[in-house]
């Protein structure tokens, strides 16, 4: 890669283009024009977008290309992330860079829009090699949104003077988000492009469409890019078909719960499982009878999107939901006018998009574990997104660890892959609970090969007594953390010293695992 990025520096005059027209029908971002970078870290899409790839870890990758830019020009271009931009899922839009690698100590100006709490906005910043200058800061909140969706426009004019544009999606206007005077500066090369800053859920969730470069605009003689021109597609923010079909088990059936506790309401969680964006507008959920599709409820009248290993919980009164379950991510819920009747007993849901079933369940109340007494308000959870619904065991009940329930997140009984064959483990074997933010608690760490599996874990002092029960007959998701803090039966903290954590885990077949972890309670003082 290295002596790409010095091929193009020294040849970049010759491929550097006067004007950048970047919309990606072609198919391609390799010639007409060239991206160098991390070009294994993009593709572009089944929508005809440039879209960051799964990566198995935190990174931060980029893609550039050379323009040849006069002083006073502008730049406009369409953004979409899947996620709430923060501190550590972010995005750079290099306007200009002296250097094609965007990860390197340059000189340019970028779009940044990332940050932690509910004020995230659209800024322009200078950067001089590795330091950074806010010239414009946003309007507060514009860009704090669950998922981002905008356009941006960027006017530079010849005296060094700066505008700065943003559309969010459900917008028909550009509003300002500010401006910025600075001295006239010209770069001895230019470079545009993107920088993406994420963790490994957020990885395949940047989008970047409809690149253009030109003269300085005004945004009343703008025309309006949102438009649809494709009938199975909703618009995006640059116009054009964005929004593919669903196709059968790209959004799939994640979780159901069908017998709620007394005053609680039905919920069923979808996934999509696919690297596209989808319009939940042209999906409903429904039930069979006789091998016909009945009750169809659609999700949906006005545009909800649902992005690439993006959680969808839907019901009549997700505040319902709220008081009864764990739910980390209220965007994931999703209030529906209507769910059809499910059945106690037994019954039958499926997914419909455009007349075509993309998923089934065929549900029963057997299907909950042994080890559930009562079953109400006990969700069916999905095992293995790439497993058939109906499949044996892909379905089974939520684990007590979890609440019983987990709407619009990770399923607690989800299998992915087993990486230790001992089951639990310690997280550090030396724990001082006195709230200074530093192993306040011991963390035990558990994962299973099978689902259903009934914990019980004590702490025991050397000498054999019983200090405490971390936890009495709970079952267990497939990975997980539980916790100590310290305390003994009378929720007295217990004398500092060395404490046997002694573990029984039981299988569905009656096998049981038993082991025993050392640990210490130890004090700053």
């Amino acid at each position: 890669m290295k002596n790409c990025l010095l091929f193009f520096t020294f040849f970049y005059w010759n491929f550097a283009i006067a004007q950048l027209n970047e919309s990606f029908n072609d198919g391609n971002f390799t010639s007409s024009p060239i991206w160098v970078g991390d070009v294994a870290a993009f593709m572009i899409n089944s929508a005809g977008r440039l879209q960051t790839v799964k990566n198995d870890s935190a990174s931060a990758k980029y893609l550039s290309t050379g323009v040849d830019l006069p002083a006073a020009c502008s730049w406009e271009f369409s953004v979409e992330l899947g996620f709430a931009a923060t501190s550590s899922n972010f995005v750079r839009i290099y306007l200009v860079s002296d250097q094609a690698d965007l990860s390197s100590s340059l000189n340019g100006y970028f779009i940044e829009f990332g940050e932690d709490g509910t004020k995230d906005s659209y800024d322009l910043y200078r950067q001089s090699g590795g330091h950074a200058q806010l010239l414009i800061d946003g309007i507060d909140g514009r860009a704090s949104a669950s998922t981002v969706s905008t356009r941006i426009l960027v006017n530079r004019r010849a005296d060094g003077s700066w505008q700065l544009y943003s559309k969010n999606r459900s917008e028909s206007a550009f509003t300002l988000e500010g401006e910025a005077a600075t001295q006239p500066e010209v770069l001895s090369s230019s470079w545009f492009g993107f920088q993406c800053v994420f963790t490994k859920s957020h990885s395949a969730q940047f989008y970047f469409d409809d690149i253009e470069t030109g003269t300085p605009k005004r945004p009343d003689l703008i025309p309006n890019p949102e438009a649809p021109n494709d009938s199975t597609s909703a618009p995006g923010p640059g116009g054009g078909p964005v929004y593919s079909a669903i196709g059968k088990e790209e959004i799939i059936i994640n979780e159901i719960l069908f017998n709620p506790r007394k005053d609680g309401v039905d919920f069923v969680e979808i996934y999509n499982r696919s690297d596209k964006v989808f319009n939940l507008k042209n999906l409903s959920v429904a039930t069979m009878k006789e091998d016909t599709v009945t009750a169809v409820k659609p999700i949906s009248k006005s545009d909800i999107l649902l992005y690439p290993a993006g959680y969808m919980a839907m019901s009549v009164d997700p505040s319902n939901i709220k008081s009864e379950y764990d739910t980390p991510d209220e965007n994931a819920l999703l209030q529906v006018q209507a769910l059809p009747v499910f059945s106690n007993d037994k019954g039958i849901i499926v997914l419909v998009s455009d007349s075509t079933v993309v998923d089934r369940l065929d549900y029963s109340e057997d299907m909950h574990s042994p080890l559930i007494r009562d079953p109400d308000g006990v969700s069916l959870e999905r095992s293995v997104f790439d497993r058939g619904a109906n499949e044996p065991g892909n379905f089974c009940s939520a684990a007590g660890a979890a609440g019983y329930a987990t709407p619009g997140y990770r399923n607690s009984q989800l299998r992915e892959t087993v990486t230790a064959d001992e089951p639990v483990m310690l997280a550090s074997k030396t724990f001082s609970p006195d709230n200074d933010g530093f192993e306040d608690y011991l963390i035990i760490h558990y994962s299973t090969r099978a689902p259903e599996i009934l914990a019980n874990i004590s702490a025991f002092s050397r000498s054999g007594t019983l200090v405490r029960h971390i936890c009495r007959n709970i079952t267990l998701g497939s990975e997980g953390d539980l916790f100590w803090d310290g305390r003994d039966e009378n929720g007295e903290m217990a004398p500092v010293g060395i404490y046997i954590i002694f573990l029984e885990l039981t299988d569905l077949n009656g096998k049981t695992h038993r082991c025993r972890k050392a640990c210490v309670l130890a004090s700053r003082f």
